[in-house]
């Protein structure tokens, strides 16, 4: 069958014009879109000979017009990340090198991690000015680490544990790096065309025993994008019921046939993230260890939605009731394995016990009626410290048995036909994705969480030899013995009193009509057996003592899972602390070399320490802001002027003066006249002797104000007009916020255009981005022209806008007067509102157009001091 990889071709012309060409996998033609260079919006219009052609080739002929000297640059890539216009720069993201990580999973469907990636800078022919600061951080957003810690799949959601009920264009948000990059590509039409950016560790490994590759086993980890952030900035619960550092693991082990066959396959998730209560860290240089407090306000606020959110996506407790084969469960089981310190004196013991009473609290809101949350304390540097590693690895197989059994693994096939469904006995999986269906026999019923202080190197250790044990099983289910020579009788079916394995799919067991002898068909392979193919007691393992484990078990599969563990340990670190990760030497403790890691370890964790501390103090802060652009976070903080919707077309009236606007002029109506358009000759003359124009004007539904806009029209030797404005805005008339205080009004040529950018509009996201609600000190002092950050505790920011009052001030006060005109209302394409104020000065016909436009959150009435309004 017809196969291409998808290729992107950005090309420079001389004119400074730019073209981005692209050839997707899963189509067979070319597409042209063209970024603008004034606005820096993507122009696509879908038209055969124009924007779509044929081939690459044709469409770069187009393009250049036929000559290679037209061409300025030509950058080629694999993949597209994302696009934005940025005030002066449009900028894009593109992968130019990727590395098939798990080249085919079951179904079809290639992971691909970014290795390479290049931020292409497009300069706009923008009038918009842009400070020094908004420049800074758009330079600092291009150098934010993508490579090696992002990855993506063309084909398939893999944003969700696999197989993902869901179709490609329909990710979990949560885990969905690029959501805000991939916009513009989604409103012209090709969402396809960016990528859906997963951050975290995706890759693979084949094992096998005797030298023959029996099995895949891949590990791909999620990372949560609802508490972005760096380690001392993002740790515990946000007003987004999300924790730091929250990661979905998931261990997928399949054994590869040839096509037309079907595929058995295994899954097994766990989670890792920061303890999930209100609670934070503050980095002091002096000391050795940071020092760690709880918000003493409402400290699990929060919490119970954080288990619901992971109860409802881990809920099999209906699934299983398609195969008939499992008993079904009352509860979903969330058990949280705690590894911190909770020792007498110990730094860490405030967090353990708030996460007990956080358990208590939880319990006694009857918030989780379906759900069982547990919490297993096991202090892991202490036992490590008292009892050796061997002792500490036994000790936590005894603590996960039980709940790991509980919460069992999702089995299944993949069938490449869809013919074959009628044949299978549990859920069935099919979409427009893949060809074939998948059908799951079992599924997993809750989850294990783990953490530590960080969720980093404790959890990465102990998350290993827990999924240690469930590697070992899901290879035993799939009919892949793990058993070596040195078993001393594990293998033994008369050990276990009688037990006698389930078979693996596609085998079958009868009875030899001569001798009455019992043997084995796997019509996988057509061959005959007269040993049963796994008939190990489950989870055997799990009684085990270290030694027993070791003599009993092949240990290069061991080693290969290992490593990827430490791979994957590496990249979590490194996003959270800007290095490795540290006491990763007992991942290779069965390893014969395993003494010699041991000898370098504790130089290279002294180094590791030295290394964070340093990020942690010096580049955390830059390292956050990246973050939070490159989501499209706090942009009102981070990139002011960019505007956070077009401006479009007028539509009704939404607004009110909430009191008389002087007129030197008699008038009966105090101002209501101001607020009509259906006139455009009014004209509202201010007394001589005042000294400033005030405008309260009351918006008739709940927003966020975010931008001012002033269009002068005036001579550029007239001295008379407005010189300065300040905007307040606010949800009462008593309680307004000043966002902007003597924003000059200068003297230029006529027609031109001064955008000031107001905070807002703020999102869910947007006030839940940081440790903000628990920190004891705010150390961000940092402040943008023009923009007033009066920033509350986290979850607290209230941007809710029914009031707008704008204050303009002559350039001579009380010397002549000033003149307004109507204010106007348009209502936008989707959420926006425009306020325009028409300013005049009556010698020079000068006026100041004045528009705010601001974003729908809550279309219900509000109180508004003694009176309702709508």
């Amino acid at each position: 069958s017809w196969f291409r990889n998808t290729s992107v071709v950005v090309v420079t012309l001389d004119s400074s014009e730019v073209y981005i060409i692209v050839s997707l996998s899963s189509r067979s033609d070319t597409q042209v879109i063209y970024i603008d260079p004034t606005t820096g919006a993507l122009c696509y219009k879908g038209k055969l000979g124009y924007d779509v052609f044929s081939s690459q080739d044709e469409a770069l002929d187009y393009v250049t017009n036929g000559s290679k000297w037209l061409c300025r640059t030509k950058t080629y890539a694999r993949a597209i990340l994302g696009y934005a216009a940025l005030g002066s720069f449009g900028l894009l993201l593109v992968a130019t090198r990727v590395t098939p990580s798990i080249p085919d999973l079951p179904g079809g469907g290639c992971v691909y991690t970014v290795t390479e990636s290049q931020w292409i800078k497009v300069s706009l022919q923008n009038p918009q000015p842009q400070g020094k600061g908004e420049i800074k951080n758009v330079q600092e957003l291009t150098e934010l680490d993508i490579d090696g810690k992002h990855y993506f799949c063309e084909t398939r959601d893999i944003t969700r544990p696999f197989p993902s009920r869901m179709p490609l264009q329909q990710p979990d948000p949560e885990f969905v790096w690029n959501g805000w990059f991939s916009t513009p590509f989604k409103n012209i039409g090709l969402p396809l065309h960016c990528v859906i950016l997963l951050q975290g560790f995706a890759e693979c490994r084949s094992f096998g025993s005797l030298g023959q590759q029996e099995g895949i086993v891949a590990l791909a980890a999620r990372r949560s994008r609802l508490h972005p952030g760096t380690r001392y900035l993002a740790r515990g619960l946000n007003s987004c019921f999300s924790t730091g550092n929250e990661v979905e693991c998931e261990q997928l082990v399949w054994v590869p046939k040839r096509k037309g066959q079907s595929v058995p396959f295994n899954t097994y998730i766990w989670r890792r993230g920061t303890i999930p209560i209100w609670w934070g860290a503050e980095l002091k240089i002096t000391a050795a260890e940071a020092e760690i407090y709880v918000s003493d306000r409402d400290p699990y606020k929060g919490s119970a939605q954080y288990y619901q959110r992971l109860s409802e996506r881990y809920d099999a407790r209906n699934l299983d009731a398609f195969g008939g084969n499992q008993k079904k469960n009352a509860l979903v089981p969330i058990v949280c394995i705690n590894l911190l310190r909770y020792g007498e004196g110990k730094s860490e013991s405030i967090l353990v016990q708030h996460f007990e009473e956080s358990m208590n609290h939880i319990r006694s809101t009857g918030k989780l009626p379906c759900t069982r949350v547990h919490l297993i304390n096991y202090d892991w540097h202490a036992s490590i410290k008292l009892k050796g590693e061997q002792q500490t690895i036994e000790g936590l197989w005894k603590l996960l048995k039980a709940p790991t059994v509980s919460i069992g693994i999702c089995e299944g096939d993949y069938l490449p036909s869809r013919q074959r469904i009628t044949d299978c006995r549990g859920e069935i999986i099919f979409n427009d994705d893949f060809e074939g269906a998948f059908c799951l026999r079992s599924h997993q019923n809750g989850v294990i969480r783990f953490n530590c202080a960080d969720s980093l190197d404790r959890t990465n250790a102990a998350s290993y030899f827990g999924s240690l044990q469930v590697f070992v099983e899901q290879c035993r289910r799939l009919g892949i013995s793990l058993d070596s020579d040195l078993a001393f009788g594990y293998q033994s079916t008369s050990n276990y009193g009688g037990y006698i394995a389930p078979l693996p799919p596609g085998w079958e067991k009868r009875s030899d009509a001569v001798t009455g002898k019992t043997y084995y068909i796997d019509h996988n392979t057509r061959t005959t057996t007269w040993n049963h193919p796994c008939p190990d007691k489950p989870w055997k393992r799990f009684d085990m003592t270290f030694e027993e484990f070791k003599r009993s078990t092949i240990l290069s599969p061991v080693s290969q899972l290992a490593d990827l563990f430490l791979l994957a340990g590496d990249i979590h670190a490194t996003l959270y602390t800007g290095s490795k990760a540290m006491h990763s030497q007992i991942l290779n403790i069965f390893n014969e070399e395993a003494g010699k890691f041991k000898q370098f370890s504790a130089a290279q964790n002294m180094k590791i320490t030295l290394q964070r501390r340093y990020k942690n103090a010096v580049v955390d802060s830059s390292r956050q802001k990246q973050l939070e652009m490159f989501l499209g976070l706090r942009l009102f903080k981070h990139l002011p002027s960019v505007p956070v919707q077009p401006l479009y077309v007028p539509s009704r009236e939404s607004a009110c003066l909430l009191k008389p606007v002087p007129h030197m002029l008699s008038s009966s109506d105090g101002g209501a006249g101001l607020l009509s358009f259906k006139r455009k000759d009014l004209i509202w003359v201010c007394p001589q002797a005042a000294d400033v124009i005030e405008l309260f004007i009351y918006l008739g539904e709940p927003c966020h104000v975010c931008q001012l806009l002033l269009t002068i029209s005036h001579g550029a030797d007239d001295s008379m007009f407005p010189s300065t404005v300040d905007v307040r805005t606010g949800c009462y008339l008593d309680r307004l916020n000043l966002v902007v205080e003597g924003a000059s009004i200068p003297r230029c040529p006529n027609g031109t255009n001064m955008l000031i950018p107001l905070p807002g509009p703020i999102s869910a996201e947007d006030t839940a981005v940081t440790g903000a609600g628990a920190r004891l000190h705010s150390q961000d002092t940092s402040r943008l022209a023009l923009l007033y950050d009066y920033e509350e505790l986290e979850g607290g920011l209230d941007f809710l806008t029914r009031v707008v009052a704008l204050t303009f001030y002559p350039s001579v006060s009380g010397t002549t007067p000033l003149t307004l005109g109507e204010v106007q209302r348009f209502l936008l394409k989707h959420v926006m509102i425009q306020l325009l104020v028409f300013i005049y000065h009556p010698v020079e016909n000068s006026h100041a157009l004045v528009m705010l436009s601001r974003l729908y959150r809550i279309p219900a009435m509000l109180a508004f001091g003694r009176f309702t309004m709508h």
